[in-house]
């Protein structure tokens, strides 16, 4: 498979606020056509397999989001992750109108409530 036809595969946790960031930004910037998005429920029997594979990937423990960005290069961490598209893609993110009032406004509370789960 060449890096060209490679499309990243972003593995987004049900209930996330952080792969909503991600998810937020991503819609946004019109990139969705761009990734394939893995959507994963804890609940399923093949969570724990797939996010054994994502930490082997990244060489740490798997949090979600993870993007394979390139074939067996792995990313997590959404500030990061919308760093590394919006640079790819000629995005700024602070020029979009939804990503900023989400990540100013209801992230936080969002990460907050996620925090003491």
């Amino acid at each position: 498979m060449s890096n060209e036809s490679f499309k990243a595969k972003v593995y987004v946790k049900e209930g996330c606020p952080f792969s909503l960031k991600l998810l937020v930004f991503l819609a946004e910037a019109r990139l969705l056509d761009d990734v394939e998005i893995v959507r994963l429920d804890p609940a399923r029997p093949d969570f724990d397999a797939t996010k054994a594979r994502l930490t082997e990937g990244l060489g740490k423990p798997a949090t979600f989001p993870t993007v394979e960005i390139e074939p067996g290069r792995y990313m997590s961490d959404s500030d990061a992750l919308v760093e590394h598209f919006a640079r790819a893609y000629g995005v700024r993110p602070e020029a979009l109108r939804v990503f900023p009032f989400y990540k100013e406004t209801v992230f936080p509370q969002i990460a907050a409530l996620h925090a003491h789960e």
